[in-house]
């Protein structure tokens, strides 16, 4: 999707504790049509907190205090959602230096992060029988730079209080909603800790839908403690849910149209994603991938129990594949080239190696790539524009429509010198042509004119006719018929000028050149029929 889009995320919407919160462009959070402070809302200042922690963006400032921010697009946003909210960014990633990073893999479509933490609640001044009810995630106070534990109290359970110190790490999470949110077992509301019960989970599900319907990329994000034996952090249950991110990243201007142009060329698009089925549907809706029909999506979580005949089958009419793994990638490439069509794809990560190793022609972004995807790609799009696509092939089908059409006029020239020598001869009227003639024909009337024609600009409708068949041979019967046809029309003009000069002034150096002159006319004039 990133290749559709501007690459430039933003947060816009955030949805916890059973409310959605706007996010403007300047930076204001809005509830119901009113301004809040999130650090006067403990869930909302949780949920920034996470995705600030769970992040490898790289945070620096400037002499002047501007901060100076280096990552992916989605976690850029992330973190000028904090700075947007008054978190001092830097100092909250030194208070909680990161040990550990999980990955998102395959199997696991979450990030997660493991936070020694150097500030610490021993316990709440004011709970009840000095209990320990801590959960030490921090909370920055409107005074950029103080960052202070915040605790969050548990439903109490009847269970004595215990002195014992255990030595606990933060992990934070982020991902996939619905995989962080089925490892979810707790929530917090009106700052306690409680069940997440299955009502919430449909709540949030619904909510998540609603989101993605609107074309946003959503994230979920979660936290739980560990002991510090437990550094590996691969928490796979028993966290706290916080809320639902949402970031809008915006169609590049002209995509949809370029979508139309590809159509009009004969050209299918097919949408590869790693986004949610309702993302996914909205941005293919909005592009039109499906071109006015109705848009065939497929989750690739499927994929892997279909049948390969049916899978054939089934990547010829989907539009869109969402949620979709690196294995998944090779797999429709396979599949739709099985299908026997000619397969281009498109990637920029190290991921999309395979299927662009294995696919007819491998575009990799040459801006935004990696090393791996440029390496084993066919072409390299050195400006990262789709737009520059659909030039190449403009360019490609005039290139192969002037060697066509350069084949054609020597081959049908020559045919003719032929003819011309070869009938007079037979007839004994004398030679039409000298050697110096024939001569004159191939080096000058014949190359300038196939130089010209191979050097053609595009037909005005190059991108308005199918693509050729790969197996078709560039001189087709029909191309002989007419080239046998042309030649003996040229041949047949030479001759009879040949004629007159011969009923009028004899065989002899007149009549040969009236028959020079009108076959080199004859030739010059089929440059342009050609």
């Amino acid at each position: 999707t990133g290749t559709l889009t501007e690459n430039k995320m933003s947060v816009v919407e955030l949805y916890t504790d059973t409310k959605s919160i706007q996010v403007t462009s300047d930076g204001k959070f809005i509830d119901q049509e009113q301004d809040i402070n999130p650090y006067n809302w403990d869930q909302l200042l949780k949920l920034i907190h996470v995705s600030v922690l769970c992040n490898e963006s790289e945070v620096h400032t400037k002499s002047d205090g501007e901060y100076v921010v280096k990552g992916s697009a989605t976690e850029n946003a992330l973190i000028y959602l904090a700075i947007s909210a008054g978190v001092d960014v830097i100092q909250l990633k030194e208070n909680y230096p990161c040990c550990r990073t999980n990955h998102r893999s395959e199997n696991q479509n979450f990030m997660s992060t493991v936070h020694t933490m150097k500030h610490r609640d021993t316990a709440s001044p004011n709970s009840e029988d000095g209990d320990p009810q801590t959960l030490p995630l921090v909370a920055a106070t409107t005074e950029i730079g103080s960052l202070q534990p915040l605790a969050i109290k548990k439903k109490r359970r009847g269970r004595p209080s215990s002195s014992r110190h255990v030595e606990q790490m933060l992990v934070a999470i982020k991902g996939s909603p619905s995989e962080v949110l089925e490892m979810s077992t707790q929530q917090i509301k009106n700052g306690e800790l409680v069940p997440l019960t299955e009502a919430d989970r449909q709540a949030i599900e619904n909510e998540n839908e609603v989101m993605a319907g609107k074309g946003l990329r959503i994230l979920g994000a979660a936290y739980t403690h560990i002991n510090a034996a437990q550094t590996n952090g691969n928490v796979q249950h028993n966290v706290i849910w916080l809320g639902l991110i949402g970031m809008a990243d915006p169609i590049r201007n002209g995509v949809k149209d370029l979508m139309a142009v590809f159509h009009q060329a004969g050209i299918n698009t097919v949408m590869i994603t790693g986004d949610q089925s309702p993302t996914a549907y909205a941005i293919g809706k909005e592009l039109n991938l499906s071109r006015g029909e109705q848009l065939e999506i497929l989750d690739s979580t499927d994929l892997n129990n279909l049948d390969p005949e049916l899978m054939k089958g089934l990547c010829d009419r989907v539009n869109v594949f969402a949620r979709v793994s690196p294995a998944n990638k090779l797999q429709i490439v396979q599949a739709l080239q099985g299908a026997g069509k000619v397969v281009s794809m498109t990637g920029d990560g190290i991921n999309d190696a395979p299927a662009l190793k294995v696919a007819d022609v491998g575009i990799a972004m040459g801006h935004t790539g990696t090393d791996a995807a440029r390496e084993v790609a066919d072409i390299v799009l050195e400006n990262d524009n789709l737009e520059t696509m659909i030039i190449a092939v403009s360019h490609g089908r005039t290139i192969y429509n002037n060697i066509r059409k350069s084949v054609h006029f020597l081959l049908s020239t020559n045919m003719s010198e032929i003819m011309v020598m070869l009938i007079a001869t037979a007839a004994g009227i004398g030679h039409p042509l000298t050697a110096m003639q024939l001569l004159w024909l191939n080096l000058v009337t014949d190359i300038f004119p196939g130089l010209a024609l191979a050097l053609e600009p595009p037909e005005p409708d190059v991108l308005s006719q199918p693509p050729r068949n790969p197996e078709e041979r560039i001189i087709k019967t029909s191309d002989l018929q007419r080239i046998i046809f042309e030649s003996a029309t040229i041949s047949a003009s030479s001759l009879a000028a040949y004629g007159y000069g011969i009923s009028r002034y004899g065989i002899g150096a007149q009549a040969s050149t009236l028959g020079f002159m009108s076959l080199t006319i004859a030739q010059l004039l089929h440059t342009l029929s050609c």
